[in-house]
């Protein structure tokens, strides 16, 4: 409003004041600096309410990726617990001293060695459980049992022991299966894998014919105490992981026993990113609404003076004005907030819809607010998409994508800046080319920067050339290739992070963010991908991107 009414009245002559020489009626005045006032304050409120909204799904992405490293690490255990008991268990000797004839000592100083087993493994407990179901031999808490009676694991072990016997005598034809659970024995709980003892060699299976009914089961345990939580936590990077009880409201994966027994749930501490965005970013935008408050503050009452001095000094006055032209100039070309307050109400104003404005010069200024609101919320998004894909938080909508379409609805939006400059676009896409399994947003936005990044930095004449092709080796490479001023040698790194640009007049013309190639880099790694670059000075850059043969349909 400020910027409209100074150049207003530079159009009046420096001759003796005239009523008419006065700017904007006060009312008129106070009445738009509140209207523009409400704008700011809304606007302000949007970003708050934007970075808290931001900061909270942060915090849910954070939780999901915990919860997921939490069942990845309780997996490790059973994975490494099976492996261990399936090399013990297909073994001829193991067979021939267990199911063909029991030897006890050979089961206490192999399957019992407590202190190989404890040391090596985590392994306290371990069982031999015959045909009928009785306990053979065990050994639990490191301790051998040396005369066990015959017990039914039914009986003995209710806390889901029994259905893991179960569950591995189904198990029987998998040479390399294992069931694994939890159990519960006398108060403790245990990662538990059971196993049927088979020979190793073809010959000797074929003779034991072992079956379900006539299988010796061999059961490893190892037990889930603090011990081992404080191993997992440090192992996996889960802060303060710890077994809580049922019902607890720290609970965050709830865990039963084979038999189905709810018994705990693991927990742990969350370091929630919503505290380092809101410490770092809130109080610099809060100092930024302080700032512009004091800063409206101070224009509306200068100006308020301002008006009475023109009638008596209009000379000094357009000095004067100048001078806050100039400042409030450079001053709103830093703090547009591009937010969608800003940009409807600013429709509104452009478009007259509730009648028509006292200056011509409105009407351009609110189509200029617009523009800027628009151009200054793409860069926000751009800089909130970075971030999420370089923690790993972004999430990818995977789908087949034909990248012809892709490329086609691309064409639309950059031809006709390549018009404007003169620029020949050339696009090779081979009709047969495959599919890729991707996220379709990202791969548009990916070839989007590309190819306005090409156009932007090729002179008039120059030429842009798109190409895909899928590689011998499976993978699916695109090329943006333009022949504009290149990038030094010594600036490639350089251009790969964020807002970082190569130096030069072209660039200084052409203005940007710096955002383009580093976002189109971190989009390419979640898939999985690389991009490279490859220019001369004088001659022009080539971008390559390429998506690993997983992603590719129709590669085996």
């Amino acid at each position: 409003m400020a910027i409209d009414m100074i150049n207003a009245k530079r159009e009046i002559p420096a001759s003796v004041p005239r009523q008419d020489d006065t700017l904007v009626p006060s009312h008129a005045l106070t009445a738009q600096m509140r209207l523009l006032a409400g704008l700011l304050a809304a606007s302000l409120a949007l970003t708050v309410a934007l970075l808290f909204w931001s900061a909270h799904s942060q915090d849910k992405i954070a939780q999901a990726n915990a919860r997921h490293l939490a069942k990845t690490a309780l997996s490790v255990q059973f994975n490494s617990l099976q492996k261990l008991l399936i090399d013990y268990t297909w073994w001829d000797e193991a067979y021939q001293k267990s199911a063909a004839t029991f030897d006890p000592d050979w089961f206490d100083a192999t399957f019992a060695d407590s202190e190989y087993l404890e040391d090596s493994f985590g392994i306290t407990g371990s069982f031999l459980i015959g045909p009928d179901g009785a306990i053979l031999r065990h050994m639990l808490n490191s301790e051998l049992v040396e005369n066990a009676p015959r017990l039914d694991t039914s009986v003995y072990f209710s806390g889901g022991m029994d259905r893991l016997v179960k569950s591995a005598r189904r198990l029987i034809d998998g040479k390399f299966d294992a069931a694994a659970g939890y159990v519960r024995i006398a108060g403790q709980y245990y990662f538990a894998a059971a196993r049927a003892v088979h020979p190793h060699s073809e010959e000797l299976l074929a003779k034991a014919a072992v079956t379900p009914a006539n299988a010796y089961i061999a059961v490893f345990l190892r037990p889930l105490d603090a011990e081992l939580a404080q191993t997992l936590a440090e192992d996996f990077g889960l802060q303060e992981l710890r077994l809580v009880a049922v019902g607890d409201p720290a609970a965050k994966l709830p865990l039963h026993t084979a038999g189905g027994e709810d018994f705990g749930a693991m927990s742990w501490t969350i370091d929630r990113p919503s505290r380092y965005v809101l410490g770092v970013i809130l109080p610099g935008l809060l100092l930024i609404i302080v700032f512009i408050a004091i800063l409206g503050w101070y224009v509306l009452n200068n100006m308020r003076r301002r008006q009475a001095e023109l009638l008596q000094a209009m000379r000094q006055a357009r000095m004067a004005d100048r001078s806050k032209t100039e400042f409030l100039a450079n001053m709103s070309h830093e703090l547009r907030t591009p937010l969608n307050a800003i940009i409807g109400f600013s429709e509104i104003m452009r478009d007259e819809t509730f009648g028509p404005m006292e200056n011509k010069h409105y009407k351009g200024y609110s189509s200029d607010i617009n523009d800027s609101g628009r151009q200054l919320l793409n860069i926000i998004d751009d800089v909130l998409e970075l971030s999420r894909a370089e923690a790993g938080e972004a999430v990818l909508q995977e789908s087949e994508v034909a990248l012809i379409t892709i490329v086609g609805a691309i064409r639309q939006l950059i031809d006709m800046r390549a018009r404007e400059k003169g620029i020949k676009l050339e696009f090779d896409i081979p009709p047969d080319l495959p599919a890729i399994l991707a996220d379709s947003r990202a791969v548009k936005q990916i070839l989007l920067n590309l190819l306005s990044n090409a156009v932007k930095f090729t002179p008039t004449g120059g030429s842009v050339n798109v190409r895909a092709a899928k590689k011998s080796n499976g993978e699916l490479e695109i090329s943006v290739s333009d022949t504009g001023c290149g990038i030094p040698k010594n600036q490639l790194d350089m251009v790969m992070r964020p807002f970082h640009q190569v130096e030069g007049p072209l660039n200084r013309s052409e203005g940007g963010t710096g955002l383009g190639l580093p976002l189109s880099a971190s989009l390419m790694t979640l898939h999985g991908g690389n991009m490279r670059i490859s220019s001369e000075i004088d001659q022009g850059t080539t971008v390559y991107v390429t998506f690993p043969v997983e992603r590719v349909t129709g590669s085996s």
